[in-house]
């Protein structure tokens, strides 16, 4: 099977449990399942207010609090999370992260005390009292009192605490005007990162929340890095990098929409512009909207500056849009741009492959040969290489003993790939070998079972050793999943069995 780079993608699941628009629900049981169900259906603003009339009806009830917390806190009603947080403080049900909450919310309401007191209960918190430290010296920083530099000397001693200490340091010591003291006392490239001010304390406790979620997102604590970026980004609604952070994750917990809306947040033209405009192509070929997201792309290549993976990225959605003639051109701009920044081989062959699969796609194989054997002469031992020039040279029946040494070249070096396994069986199968090729197909299968090249080629060895049965199980396995152009073929194959006509290709 050949290889074709995809944008990144995920899955946004979606169910069909909701009530009607405009229902009004008036027993908790069914104001119950009709939050639920818009939480399930995706639908943020009916969950949010399905969750505030169950609290305002059972303010008691912890359970249903808690869930009100967490799915305002995933959606970014805050008023609705900090209603929540406040309703289980001091219950036994309170999440370690609304103590953050709580402490956020007075140093943004600039109530120093009730800040204070909200902090010495988070220090008491095994999960995020680590935090308690950085909490007292912005709250010092705001309140003019106490001496912020010895608070923050707290978080020295304190394993979870002390690997923020040397960028809290420097923001606090910015923030008391002492800017070229907090230049050294970072390394160069660290203290080039540093602002020229620091607004409030809510600004210095927002770099140390985006911080604390990447930590927790490189650990695979997916969920909780989101709370702590989503915090982040209510403690300073103007700080680019959490909601970056919080996208990202959104993105990773497969809340496109979330994410979509939280790079909404981050200015076009700012530092992080580039970074919210990949990943918003991303998110949006992810959700289905392939026509926006290569709009977007599109628009990113028009300036002068737009480089080598601007254009391949125009080329991906290109593709995936069936438009494989406009991807090759895409593709030979990337390629250019690559070749003009004297990028190494292990960049320039990918881009080779993209672009020869769409100019086989188009209809000009001699080109497309062409750039698929400069990538193989730039990579000889790369299995993706192996496996795309040799599957490309079998479907043109070309080569047949050359592409085969390289499909098994590349299978001994990457025996688990599911797409090379098939490329395997699929050369058996073409030189008359389909009872050995089973074997290989259903391994290829059983791999990546959503994938409709593997599954019509499994039907068609199925169907030529008689199992007639099977090859149309794998046949309508391979429809669910299949390209427009090739729903016929299966459809006519599912009919009235194999023939010549309606051969995989």
């Amino acid at each position: 099977m050949r290889y074709l780079r995809s944008l990144p993608l995920s899955g946004l699941l979606a169910l069909a449990l909701a009530a009607p628009a405009g229902a009004a629900p008036s027993s908790l049981g069914s104001l119950y399942i009709h939050a639920r169900a818009a939480e399930a259906a995706g639908d943020v603003r009916e969950a949010n207010a399905g969750f505030s009339a169950l609290m305002a009806q059972d303010p008691a009830n912890a359970e249903i609090v808690t869930h009100a917390y967490r799915q305002a806190l995933s959606a970014g009603d805050m008023t609705l999370a900090i209603r929540a947080a406040h309703l289980l403080d001091g219950q036994p049900a309170m999440p370690s992260d609304a103590r953050v909450l709580l402490v956020l919310e007075q140093v943004k309401a600039r109530d120093w005390a009730k800040a204070h007191d909200a902090t010495e209960k988070l220090a008491q918190d095994r999960v995020f009292g680590f935090l308690a430290p950085y909490c007292r010296a912005w709250i010092a920083v705001g309140s003019g009192s106490g001496d912020p530099i010895a608070l923050v000397e707290g978080a020295r001693g304190m394993p979870l605490a002390s690997p923020y200490y040397p960028q809290q340091r420097a923001l606090l010591l910015i923030a008391l005007g002492r800017s070229q003291e907090a230049a050294g006392s970072l390394g160069p490239q660290a203290a080039a990162q540093l602002p020229a001010s620091v607004k409030g304390p809510e600004h210095g406790l927002s770099p140390l929340l985006v911080e604390v979620a990447a930590d927790f997102a490189r650990q695979q604590y997916i969920p909780v890095g989101m709370i702590m970026a989503r915090m982040a980004t209510y403690a300073a609604p103007d700080n680019d990098p959490g909601w970056l952070v919080l996208a990202e994750l959104l993105h990773r917990m497969q809340r496109s929409d979330l994410a979509l809306i939280a790079l909404n947040h981050i200015a076009p033209g700012g530092e992080l512009g580039a970074n919210a405009r990949i990943l918003r192509i991303a998110l949006l070929n992810d959700d289905g909207q392939h026509e926006a997201a290569l709009a977007d792309a599109l628009a990113a290549v028009k300036p002068a500056s737009a480089g080598s993976d601007d254009w391949g990225r125009v080329g991906d959605l290109q593709l995936i849009l069936s438009h494989p003639a406009e991807a090759a051109a895409a593709y030979a701009k990337a390629l250019a741009l690559a070749e003009a920044a004297h990028a190494p081989p292990d960049v320039l062959w990918p881009i080779l492959l993209q672009q020869g699969g769409a100019l086989d796609l188009a209809g000009d194989w001699p080109a497309a040969k062409a750039a698929l054997e400069r990538a193989y002469a730039m990579a000889p031992d790369q299995p993706t290489v192996l496996n795309q020039v040799g599957y490309s040279e079998i479907e043109h029946r070309e080569n047949v003993d050359r592409a085969s040494a390289m499909i098994a070249k590349a299978s001994n070096l990457r025996p688990d790939d599911p797409a090379i396994t098939d490329s395997l069986g699929w050369v058996l199968y073409l030189q008359g070998k389909a009872g050995e090729a089973v074997p290989l197909l259903e391994r290829a299968a059983a791999g990546e079972p959503g994938e409709a090249a593997i599954n019509e080629h499994l039907g068609d060895a199925y169907w030529t050793i008689g199992r007639a049965y099977e090859a149309r199980y794998a046949w309508r396995a391979a429809l669910l999943t299949a390209e427009d152009k090739d729903k016929a073929r299966l459809t006519a194959k599912i009919d009235t069995g194999l023939d010549k006509a309606t051969a995989a290709p």
